[in-house]
């Protein structure tokens, strides 16, 4: 079954490295896609360069001013879905305990770069680490977490965080 395309708009611009004029057609297509083994339906955007055909997957460009459009707009769809927290949401809960990234990240058990990337939305968490932000939002249930990490921490990093975090 092929998906019908639809015309957005043409774009216009000019190539930032050549300096040359390059003529597009915006088109939609609505689509299935596949985000973390679910699927899900999208409608998706692609630029097509001027003279080549609209109805060839071949010539779908990312949209070129924002290439991550389309993964974005599957990552919002899926959050929506499946009920997993926003990356505002998942820094919400870091900042209300008053930690760092490196702080969070160490009680978590999951690396600094990775909780970096899910709370810039440039990565979906996992399941498990979907869990693990939804414990943290129960006061009692992340003192404990914080409790059980002691062991993996210096002295001095379980003092800052014991500071920030009420041990109940």
């Amino acid at each position: 079954m092929t998906n019908k395309y639809k015309i957005v708009k043409t774009i216009d611009i000019v190539r930032t490295l050549t300096g040359q004029p390059a003529h597009f057609t915006v088109i939609s297509l609505d689509e299935v896609v596949q985000v973390r083994r679910r699927e899900i339906k999208m409608t998706h955007v692609y630029w097509v360069p001027e003279g080549e055909r609209l109805d060839d997957p071949e010539n779908y460009l990312e949209p070129i001013d924002d290439p991550d459009f389309n993964l974005q707009a599957d990552f919002r769809e899926y959050r929506h879905q499946f009920g997993v927290l926003t990356p505002m949401a998942v820094r919400q809960i870091r900042e209300s305990y008053q930690l760092s990234l490196r702080q969070f990240a160490l009680i978590l058990g999951i690396s600094y770069s990775t909780l970096s990337e899910i709370e810039n939305g440039l990565v979906l968490q996992t399941d498990e680490q979907e869990s693990l932000f939804r414990l943290s939002q129960n006061e009692r249930a992340f003192a404990a977490l914080v409790q059980a990490k002691k062991a993996i921490m210096s002295v001095s990093q379980y003092q800052k965080i014991t500071q920030k975090v009420a041990l109940v």
